[in-house]
């Protein structure tokens, strides 16, 4: 039995001395890599070699070729170390890059899109419903233009569009700055909120048909479809100083669908841009 103990350790042992380099080798943990992420989002994984002022050198994983990287296109270096060190930020747009401001002409004023809200009803062309309240805002003001003129629709939206305002960032800029964009003294900005509803009638009659000297009688029923509209309009007029010199809401007394016109031509009439 005495003799079996060493017999049993040496072949422990053994198998220690086998098993132990594989396991070290599981746990050895992969070699980490550098990541540098681009300005337009690429990464890029291997070995930084060198940072210099302007310039980094790097290897991709598996490769020898040397690549030089201009510090403006990256955006950030994580090291395999875990430290992570920002480099250069997108550049932003100059002002030299837009394009200017047109000069404010005294007594212009500018019509943007009218805002629109359906409270029920079946959906509608928005855009071209925005467009039409402005179009026709325009084509009532401009018959009397007098001492103010209005600056067109198209031009007005054209250069909205060239500086990315739209309904959404429109929320971004006071009308003392849309009338610096614009080259507008003036801004009307109005809404329209309209509901809808149906009435369907059904009503049933007899047909009467003479066929071969008899008569014949048929049930018949007719269908009237009968939809009403609540248009409740209002403008606001701002000048170049930001200040509202005018204001106004109403809602209209026909309940038909181009009803909101009577409502709108009551208020600019009444509004300090119509002489």
């Amino acid at each position: 039995m005495k003799k079996l103990i060493p017999s049993a350790l040496a072949v422990l042992v053994s198998c220690l001395y086998f098993v132990m380099p594989a396991a070290a080798q599981q746990k050895t943990a992969p070699a980490r890599e550098d990541i540098v992420v681009m300005q337009n989002g690429e990464e890029k994984h291997g070995k930084i070699t060198e940072v210099d002022t302007d310039i980094v050198k790097f290897m991709h994983s598996g490769e020898t070729l040397l690549y030089t990287l201009k510090k403006s296109d990256i955006s950030k270096i994580t090291f395999a170390s875990g430290r992570i060190e920002m480099i250069s930020h997108p550049p932003k747009e100059s002002a030299a890059d837009q394009p200017p401001y047109p000069v404010m002409t005294p007594n212009l004023v500018a019509i943007l899109p009218f805002k629109y809200r359906q409270v029920n009803g079946y959906p509608e062309p928005v855009a071209e419903t925005k467009e039409k309240l402005q179009d026709d805002t325009y084509a009532y003001l401009s018959k009397r233009a007098a001492t103010y003129r209005f600056q067109d629709p198209q031009t007005t939206n054209a250069l909205l569009f060239r500086r990315g305002i739209d309904e959404n960032t429109i929320r971004g800029y006071t009308y003392a700055e849309l009338c610096s964009v614009l080259g507008v003294e003036y801004i009307i900005h109005g809404s329209l909120s309209r509901s809808s509803r149906e009435t369907v009638d059904t009503y049933e009659g007899k047909e009467i048909r003479k066929e071969d000297n008899k008569l014949n009688q048929t049930k018949v029923a007719n269908t009237t479809v009968d939809k009403q509209y609540n248009n409740e309009v209002s403008i606001m007029i701002y000048n170049s100083r930001n200040d509202r010199i005018y204001s106004n809401q109403r809602t209209a007394l026909m309940m038909e669908e181009n009803s909101y016109w009577y409502a709108l031509a009551f208020m600019l009439k009444r509004c300090p841009l119509y002489r």
